[in-house]
């Protein structure tokens, strides 16, 4: 569900997205120079990982799969349902991993031989049979796959190379792929969103179906004096692993302001006060009007624990959103520069501004407003008294 937020001024919005469309096309998208610099760090790099690699090679009837990771915490939930359902085709492959960072959402694989950093893949690249690339050529993640097949050294195989070339053919501009900026919008004209195109690009014919597959072990949540039935609310403040503390770091564009937070909380305190507040993350610093801080207090398998309980997680376009999506834990989540038809999910109640949004995966969107607002007015535009109904609408809703 999409909700708007802010003045219904059409012609504003308009003018907006005609402005970042012209941003987008100043931006220089330099392929070549970017697959120069991958490809250098590569060799550079590769060395111990192709010995590895040339070493244990030794069953030729086996299929072996390279599978390259890229992004946050819902780009990997994501990518591991694509290569699910690769599995399911070859579930006797052998399976080199390249992103150490994310080997803990990977451990319940029993196919994985090798873990490599993301550049290690190198000399052994022409070697493997079937390559899943998420490291997008232009640099930034929105689902794309750069899917290679080497090999038709078995009928799965070669009906997986058939397939996946007819699927070019019937989605032929969603893989000459310009700018991440338009690639999105032609697949948005399309009817298509992040979780299809990570599937469709990577030669999955069934891109609908999606499932988010968590790997976590459930933990007792009552030292946090919290249990299955206690009424709660998380929220996150901040982004990833960096959190967001006030006067200590630059926010993120796609972040709410401090003091908004601080208005909702106070209106949800009076409008609920039989829920608690739990705020959650990494390194944000506590909130007023929050009952339990869990802020750095929790591993993984306990943050999965406490959203998999809440009653409602409020949060911006971040990591905590997917995997309360994965726990089938409903979200409230503000949408500014990143686009909430392309990368939210149904279920979710998605709040999009009225004044401007969508500058998702222009260069630098991240850090600043492409529009040179020093606060990113899509977010401004997103008022905590707004925000404030819609919870406790969705919550009286699931109550009844």
């Amino acid at each position: 569900m999409i909700i708007c937020c802010g003045p219904e001024d059409t012609q504003s919005l308009k003018e907006a997205d005609l402005e970042i469309s012209d941003l987008s096309k100043k931006i220089p998208w330099n392929k070549k120079y970017i697959s120069f610099r991958r490809s250098l760090k590569d060799t550079l790099k590769s060395f111990p990982s192709s010995l590895k690699f040339f070493a244990s090679r030794n069953k030729m009837s086996k299929v072996y799969i390279a599978i390259l990771i890229a992004g946050g915490i819902g780009d990997v939930l994501r990518q591991k349902d694509t290569f699910f359902d690769i599995l399911e085709m070859f579930p006797d492959a052998v399976v080199d991993l390249y992103g150490k960072r994310y080997r803990y959402f990977f451990s319940d694989l029993k196919n994985i031989r090798f873990i490599f950093g993301r550049y290690f893949i190198g000399l052994s690249k022409n070697k493997y049979d079937i390559i899943i690339d998420y490291f997008s050529s232009d640099n930034v993640t929105s689902g794309i796959c750069d899917l290679t097949i080497n090999s038709s050294k078995t009928n799965t195989l070669i009906n997986f190379k058939k397939d996946f070339e007819t699927i070019k053919k019937q989605y032929t501009d969603l893989f000459s792929f310009d700018s991440q900026y338009f690639f999105q919008k032609k697949a948005l004209k399309k009817d298509l969103n992040f979780n299809n195109v990570a599937k469709l690009t990577a030669g999955i014919k069934d891109f609908k179906k999606i499932s988010l597959p968590l790997n976590f072990k459930e933990q007792d949540i009552s030292k946090f004096s919290l249990n299955k039935n206690s009424k709660y609310i998380t929220f996150q403040h901040g982004w990833g692993d960096k959190g967001y503390v006030p006067g200590q770091m630059l926010p993120a564009t796609h972040l709410w302001e401090t003091n908004r937070w601080i208005e909702l909380f106070k209106e949800v305190k009076n409008m609920l006060p039989e829920y608690k507040i739990v705020q959650i993350g990494l390194a944000s610093e506590c909130m007023p009007y929050v009952d339990i801080n869990l802020v750095g207090k929790t591993s993984f398998d306990e943050l999965c624990s406490v959203i998999k309980y809440s009653s409602l997680h409020i949060d911006t376009d971040c990591g905590c959103v997917h995997i309360a999506k994965a726990l089938d834990t409903k979200s409230v989540v503000l949408f500014g520069p990143s686009s909430a038809k392309y990368v939210g999910y149904d279920e979710n109640v998605n709040i999009i501004s009225n004044v401007c949004r969508d500058c998702f995966t222009i260069n630098k969107w991240f850090e600043r407003c492409l529009r040179g607002f020093k606060t990113p007015i899509c977010m401004q535009s997103i008022k905590s008294s707004f925000i404030a109904e819609i919870i406790k609408n969705t919550l009286r809703k699931a109550n009844k």
